[in-house]
């Protein structure tokens, strides 16, 4: 029986998450913080080094790596989105591994199911973003820290050190509020890890130091109010049931049970996953408490943060899904295998609608793909194409989405003077007061917003010389895409 279920407990989850993750895989368009993705591992390696200099500098190795693989699989929406889907795919088995360790094969099984079947797992296993390679190495750090808190030896304490550092390598931010979590047990944690939580977070300082003076990329984020605090099981989860639901049995996860920590028995974390002689030792922290502080001490960290300088973003805070779902599955697993099957069901059920929602053309909630079937029946020889000069988040977006999804033949960009990414910034550079505009008799205003004033945040050269000599003609509105058709008055 065991050798019949011992493969399932593994093989079930890593391929449901393999079939959602896969499922219409570039059904979403690339939203603006993918095409920065995309944009950026275009570049020449000498460029890239030189954008790092100047914006996204905590994103540099995984613009590397993925500029690595895309020499190979090239540069399509499906190739820029398959490490995030492998790394999503592996996170599960890792979950699996976390549940086995906290409760046997029933909380593994339970775990890898709930997380597989989270829209939050499949929205980002189809984003070209570092999040889920972060939520993978959070989850491998978590379950080494584990395994260095039954036996802590040199070897699994340079494993906890690896993980780490690529966590932070993947996203800093999540990497540091990751060890934060981690210390949760304080003074019951090994002597061993206080070095190799600080040796595993060096990466990650290094990048937040190398990244100090570009804060300019955050500027669009608010501080944390009541309102906020309201919503993160929506922003976190991306359905607020959902969400609830999730939150709410891993809280009652963290409750430890008479089998956990008692000297001279096994608890369910041991059996059949340790080694002879790797029995609790009285005394060190339960599989609970390492889940509750990976689980909820960023969150608690980061919403705390928020409340006094703008850095609140719940997809910092990604690296925590992993911990909860085995924590909700460990509480549904102690209520009875019905409640288990009931908790599974009840978040398929709740997630189907996201599920459907995130795979469609503006799933990630940009319709970058309409620009083209806007813009190709209606273009003339002689239009033009011009681009606002400023925006709070995504300046560089509209560009990016005219290139990747509107082919030639199209309306040239007759004002920039050097490419996106080009010159070691992320927007293009334009010639001087809009000189090299010419009197076209058509121009394509395109935006990644909708004013009522088509020339807003537009230099004023620009504005000036575009507005004195055309009219509106027509305007259309999609989800981060405003695009507004002017002709000469």
């Amino acid at each position: 029986m065991r050798r019949v279920t011992a493969p399932l407990v593994w093989a079930l989850p890593a391929a449901v998450a393999a079939v959602l993750g896969g499922w219409r895989l570039t059904g979403a368009a690339l939203w603006a913080d993918e095409l920065a993705t995309w944009g950026a591992v275009r570049l020449s390696w000498g460029r890239l080094w030189r954008l790092a200099d100047a914006v996204d500098a905590v994103l540099t190795p995984y613009y590397a790596g993925l500029k690595a693989f895309a020499a190979i699989a090239g540069t399509g929406t499906a190739a820029l989105r398959l490490p995030s889907l492998l790394a999503m795919i592996a996170t599960t088995l890792a979950v699996v591994a976390l549940g086995r360790r906290a409760g046997g094969d029933r909380t593994g099984l339970g775990a890898g199911l709930l997380f597989a079947i989270l829209p939050v797992t499949s929205r980002y296993a189809q984003e070209a973003r570092p999040y889920a390679l972060a939520m993978l190495f959070a989850a491998l750090a978590l379950l080494a820290l584990i395994r260095l808190l039954e036996r802590p030896t040199l070897a699994r304490t340079a494993v906890y050190a690896g993980a780490v550092a690529l966590t932070g390598l993947c996203h800093p931010l999540s990497g540091l509020l990751m060890v934060a979590g981690h210390a949760l047990p304080g003074w019951r944690l090994p002597r061993r890890w206080p070095p190799a939580a600080l040796a595993g977070s060096l990466p990650a300082v290094a990048l937040c130091l190398m990244a100090a003076g570009q804060s300019a990329q955050l500027s669009w984020i608010t501080r944390v109010g009541e309102q906020t605090v309201r919503n993160v099981p929506k922003q976190l989860f991306l359905s607020a049931a959902l969400g609830g639901l999730i939150l709410g049995l891993a809280i009652l996860g963290t409750r430890r049970t008479d089998e956990t920590n008692t000297p001279g028995r096994l608890s369910p974390a041991i059996l059949g996953t340790r080694r002879t002689g790797e029995t609790n030792t009285p005394g060190r922290p339960s599989p609970a408490l390492c889940l509750a502080g990976a689980g909820f001490a960023p969150i608690v960290l980061l919403l705390a943060a928020g409340v006094f300088t703008p850095v609140w973003v719940a997809r910092y805070v990604l690296i925590t899904v992993p911990a909860l779902a085995v924590l909700a599955a460990w509480a549904a697993v102690r209520a009875g295998r019905a409640h288990l099957a009931a908790v599974v069901a009840l978040a398929a059920l709740l997630g189907h609608p996201v599920q459907r929602d995130i795979r469609e053309p503006a799933g990630h909630g940009q319709d970058s793909a309409r620009i083209a079937a806007v813009i190709r029946p209606l273009h003339r020889p002689g239009d033009v194409a011009v681009f606002p000069d400023s925006h709070p988040s995504i300046g560089w977006a509209p560009r990016d989405l005219y290139l990747r999804y509107l082919p030639a033949p199209r309306p040239p960009d007759v004002l920039a003077t050097t490419g996106q990414r080009l010159s070691g910034r992320l927007s293009a550079r334009e010639c001087p007061e809009a000189a090299c505009l010419g009197t076209p008799g058509r121009i394509w205003v395109i935006r990644v917003d909708s004013p009522a004033d088509p020339l807003a945040d537009m230099a004023p050269a620009k504005r000036d010389r575009i507005g004195d000599g055309y009219r509106v003609a027509r305007r259309w509105s999609y989800p981060l895409l405003g695009i507004t058709l002017l002709v000469r008055r």
